[in-house]
């Protein structure tokens, strides 16, 4: 999943909040494209098929994703969000479960489209902390099932979940989605709606053993507690199942704290909701995994299951590499890292991707997800932690 922070774009946005429509930004080429759709994607299942997808995207990247972009925030932020849309259809970003007004909210009859060829902006304070969605709403199920939709982070700011809630280490977005590949093959032939049934079941756009390795292994340290973003855009209902040795506890639901946190060894997740759980490792040597369970809304039947690996983070480092040779401060950090002189530096992810690049002291990581990376430099590499 692609994480970045869209926010304080500086640009002109025009919003008729009096007629309900966005206005035009035109022509495209003065206004760079923040976020925009295309109709043209593919995906790489589990059993190496490529299936065409549509979706959002990030332009400094110039391509789409599923799910799409991690959109992050912090609480009482003035985020405005563009939106560009050269696909052949008209698109919208529905910003599901966020206080926002009718203006901004992405439902076409009450708010606005984007059509061809043209850009349209959102506006709006993240007030909340919490777990969010967003989707497209133009002939929803489909443009859904497709691939169009994401999550949405909105962090409190002084590392707790919320006002006066538990603090963690880091977070783990986990967006439950589902297809049916026959409809993504032939789109178009997808009517009625009702009849859709999935058959492919995903973590982050992830099935079977593209789960294994890599960044899909969550981790924190023994006597942390890792925050579950846990969002479903599954046509199908989603059950965890957590091991009892991971003292699962639900702190929030739909973006809101719960009344009273309750243990959720087991959770059910329905189409649209949102859940966040703290979970921590029982020991520094733990290695397991949790069940994430996909259950037909018609039968309640099974369907698949798909399994993530949790872990303590010491046990997360690459096995290639060798004691810290370089210290870091601060570690675990959250904007900004310092290397003790001015010198060239890369930072990979745990894949053995080269996510970072430069020649300086003080090091901004404030574009990096949160999780476990690697810094090198000509003098050796040391593990850090991005929260």
């Amino acid at each position: 999943m692609i994480c970045w922070r869209l926010c304080c774009i500086t640009a002109t946005i025009l919003l008729n909040t009096s007629s309900i429509t966005a206005q035009v930004l035109q022509p495209l080429q003065p206004l760079p494209p923040i976020m925009f759709t295309e109709m043209n994607g593919t995906m790489t299942l589990d059993d190496g098929m490529e299936l065409p997808i549509w979706g959002y995207g990030l332009s400094a990247d110039g391509y789409i994703t599923l799910p799409g972009p991690l959109l992050e925030y912090e609480t009482g932020e003035n985020v405005n969000l563009v939106f560009s849309n050269p696909s052949p259809e008209s698109h919208t970003i529905h910003l599901h479960g966020l206080d926002v007004n009718q203006a901004n909210d992405g439902v076409p009859t009450t708010s606005f489209l984007v059509v061809t060829g043209q850009n349209g902006a959102y506006n709006f304070t993240a007030s909340q902390p919490g777990t969010f969605l967003y989707h497209c709403h133009v002939t929803t199920t489909l443009h859904l099932t497709m691939g169009m939709y994401g999550m949405i982070l909105v962090r409190h700011p002084d590392g707790t979940l919320f006002e006066d809630g538990p603090t963690y280490h880091s977070d783990a977005p986990l967006l439950f989605s589902d297809l049916e590949i026959a409809t993504n093959l032939a789109p178009v032939q997808s009517y009625p709606f009702h009849d859709i049934r999935p058959d492919y079941f995903m973590v982050n756009g992830l099935s079977g053993s593209q789960l294994d390795s890599g960044p899909s292994i969550l981790s924190c340290p023994f006597g942390s507690q890792l925050a579950l973003r846990l969002g479903s855009m599954a046509y199908t209902r989603t059950r965890l199942i957590f091991p009892p040795s991971l003292n699962a506890t639900c702190w929030m639901s739909d973006g809101r704290p719960v009344p009273t946190p309750f243990s959720a060894d087991t959770l059910d997740i329905f189409p649209g909701e949102r859940f966040t759980v703290l979970i921590s490792p029982p020991s520094s040597t733990f290695d397991g995994t949790f069940e994430v369970q996909y259950w037909d809304m018609l039968n309640s039947q099974h369907a698949h299951s798909n399994f993530i690996r949790f872990r303590d983070a010491s046990l997360s480092t690459p096995p290639s590499l060798t004691p810290p040779t370089i210290i870091i401060a601060p570690n675990p950090a959250r904007n900004s890292i310092t290397i003790p002189a001015i010198q060239p530096w890369t930072i990979w992810d745990l894949s053995g991707r080269q996510l970072l690049s430069g020649h300086s002291s003080t090091i901004d990581i404030s574009t990096l997800p949160t999780g476990n990376f690697v810094l090198r430099t000509s003098s050796g590499s040391s593990p850090f932690v991005k929260y």
